[in-house]
């Protein structure tokens, strides 16, 4: 009798309705809400909207699926970020405890200072502002390429490595080649760039080069 009410139950759907709270998440959903009562996981087969108020995150996806407290999973979905930042990803995770959100299919990222950043997988580091992006960088402005970027929104400066490439209109290509580039921003504006940045300015970035 245990196994067959558990079987019912284990399953169960809730109607759309207001905002409801999962584990320090703010979430709207647009349709029902499929909860696993044997997992504690909530499924939203029509997405909806989660907010983070804490970091000022939010995200809006087509598809969601929340472990309250541990990660949120989602497909088809936007994300913006305190910092003024706008990923774009197929699949993205959201893991709660490390603060991080993880994209990849499609992705594109874009703030003041970086325009159309495309790579084959992305992390934004939600505690610390930083973004990294790996696999086929690039960007449509400033033009650049590499295979792997790495921002510090607190410093705004960008570290380039991996066949790194620059382009700035009317001025030749600057090429790191087995050297990282420093991109240095002051304002949206790109205010210097130069290859093989000292040993400080690495140690700032290396957490964040995996």
């Amino acid at each position: 009798m245990n196994r067959f009410f558990l079987s019912l139950l284990a399953a169960l759907t809730l109607g759309a309705g207001s905002a409801v709270t999962f584990g320090g998440l703010n979430v709207t959903p647009r349709g029902p809400q499929n909860l696993n009562l044997e997992t504690g996981a909530t499924d939203l087969p029509q997405g909806g909207t989660a907010t983070d108020a804490r970091t000022g995150l939010r995200l809006n996806a087509a598809q969601m699926q929340l472990v309250p407290g541990a990660r949120l999973t989602a497909q088809g979905a936007t994300v913006t970020t305190r910092q003024g930042g706008t990923l774009r990803a197929q699949n993205v995770l959201y893991d709660l405890k490390l603060g991080t959100v993880t994209a990849s299919g499609g992705v594109t990222y874009s703030d003041a200072r970086l325009k159309n950043l495309t790579a084959n997988r992305m992390v934004l580091y939600v505690k610390t502002g930083f973004v990294t992006a790996q696999g086929n960088v690039s960007a449509a402005a400033p033009v650049l390429s590499a295979e792997a970027l790495t921002f510090d929104a607190r410093t705004a400066q960008v570290l380039l490595s991996g066949g790194a490439r620059l382009t700035v209109p009317g001025r030749p290509a600057l090429v790191g080649g087995s050297k990282p580039l420093l991109l240095t921003f002051s304002g949206n504006r790109l205010l210097s760039a130069a290859a093989g940045p000292d040993a400080a300015t690495l140690s700032r970035f290396a957490p964040y080069l995996k």
